[in-house]
Order: C-alpha cells, then sequence, then structure tokens
C-alpha cells in the first residue's frame, strides 16, 4: 500500500506529540498520587499508592518505547523517501510495528489508570 510520505511524517508526529500529552497525564495523576499518602498512611491506602505507582512507572516505560519505535518509523520514512519521493510503501518500512495498534492500547490504558485513579482518590480523599 502506498501512502504519502507527508502524511506519514505527520502521523508519527502527532503520536510523539500524543505521548507528550500522556507524559504531563501522569505527571499529574503522579501529584495527585503524593497528596493522598501525605493525607492517608494506612496499610490498605500505601498499598494501593504502591500499585499507581507501579502502573504509572510502566506506562512511562510503554510511552518511552512507543517513542523510541515511532522516531525509528521516521528515520525508515526518510530514507524510503529519499530512493522514492513522494509515495513510499507503508508495508516496507519495517519499523511500523503495530503502531497504530499500540497508540490506541496506550490511550486506553492512560485512560483506565486515571479512572481508577479518580475513583480511588474519591474514596481516600
Amino acid at each position: 500500500m502506498k501512502a504519502s510520505a507527508n502524511s506519514l511524517h505527520h502521523q508519527d508526529i502527532d503520536w510523539l506529540r500524543e505521548l507528550d500529552f500522556y507524559i504531563g497525564e501522569i505527571a499529574i495523576l503522579t501529584k495527585r498520587l503524593e497528596e493522598v499518602v501525605t493525607a492517608n498512611t494506612h496499610i490498605e491506602v500505601t498499598s494501593q499508592v504502591e500499585h499507581f505507582q507501579n502502573k504509572f512507572i510502566v506506562l512511562k516505560e510503554v510511552i518511552e518505547t512507543l517513542g523510541h519505535d515511532i522516531r525509528g518509523r521516521e528515520a525508515a520514512i526518510e530514507r524510503a523517501a529519499e530512493k522514492s519521493p513522494g509515495h513510499v510503501n507503508e508495508h516496507s518500512i519495517s519499523a511500523n510495528n503495530g503502531l497504530l495498534s499500540r497508540m490506541k492500547n496506550l490511550a486506553l490504558d492512560v485512560s483506565d489508570s486515571r479512572f481508577e485513579l479518580n475513583k480511588f482518590l474519591s474514596k481516600t480523599l
């Protein structure tokens, strides 16, 4: 399938911006979690706090990996565009690795984590 190198480039830029947004979102959620720690030190609460901290660490790792893979795809697009200006064969770009699916999964994971944290905060604050 042929695609415009320009449209693929813009998709990568959009995805990288989305990843930056998620990093900011996780920072905000982490700050909210810190409010719980200072307000409540019960063992049940601290175990839930640890659960969310671990979840945020995993999400950050996923974001970092996705960012690396997107930048790799961007480099592959540039190489392909040098050989054939204008349109490139999407399937020939090996760095694709199901990025669209992975981005959708990340969006869902961040949304679920935000919902789960807000539910926890409503009970503890």
